[in-house]
């Protein structure tokens, strides 16, 4: 990403007043969404046990391994849709947070997700013709791009959500907070904007101001959603 624009998680009301309470989020893991499909390969072309070892080894267990290590945030780009509040904020009474930042590092990348009827599928029949008449670079290129696929790609079920993802190092310290085996993470400086409340949300705007104060936040502007009064869509 280059140049930064506004992004929004969406909490419900409990989960926000303990993240303005620890001035951190909670860092999503991947076996704890929504998505049965998160992060799993397909395969085709499986012709001996040993393939349908690597497949079922590599469902099984690859998963687990990507969450020794990282670790994910879930935006979407925008507030007014009405069924990102009811779903993901408790029926508007839970909360957004706008954070806009330029996500250029090492440890935290921002990317948009894509949604496609068409899963990343290892084809081992492929794979052996590779094998046969292409060299380790080529291999690996083919193997990378359905991995990269697996991170950015989910069903078109799921496009309302319009999400960008941040994947999080779970290893820098710096930003990441383990307790008890739960991730919070560090903000940057000056990236939360906003505070949105629901137009439900029961949370107290002066105990939400002094939150956001005592972690560093005095810059953050709090807000309540309403319901436009022309469209179906929420205003903020």
């Amino acid at each position: 990403m280059t140049d930064s624009f506004p992004i929004y998680r969406f909490l419900d009301s409990h989960a926000a007043e303990k993240t303005l309470e620890a001035g951190r989020f909670r860092v999503g893991l991947l076996s704890k969404f929504n998505d049965p499909f998160e992060w799993k390969l397909g395969f085709t072309g499986i012709i001996t046990p040993e393939e349908q070892a690597i497949a079922d080894k590599y469902n099984s267990d690859h998963q687990s391994w990507i969450e020794n290590w990282l670790g994910v945030l879930c935006f979407s780009d925008t507030a007014s849709d009405p069924v990102l509040w009811s779903i993901y904020a408790d029926k508007h009474r839970g909360v957004a947070f706008e954070i806009e930042y330029d996500w250029n590092s090492k440890e935290e990348n921002l990317f948009r997700m894509m949604y496609t009827n068409e899963r990343p599928v290892l084809n081992f029949s492929q794979l052996r013709v590779m094998r046969k008449n292409c060299n380790k670079a080529d291999i690996d290129t083919y193997l990378k791009g359905l991995l990269d696929r697996l991170r950015y790609q989910k069903s078109p079920g799921f496009s309302f959500e319009r999400e960008y993802r941040l994947s999080i190092d779970l290893r820098n310290k710096k930003r990441c907070q383990n307790k008890d085996g739960n991730y919070d993470f560090k903000l940057p400086d000056n990236s939360l904007k906003r505070v949105i409340l629901g137009f439900r949300c029961p949370l107290d705007e002066r105990n939400a101001r002094r939150l956001l104060d005592k972690n560093g936040f005095c810059e953050t502007k709090i807000t309540r959603a309403e319901m436009c009064s022309q469209t179906y869509s929420i205003k903020y």
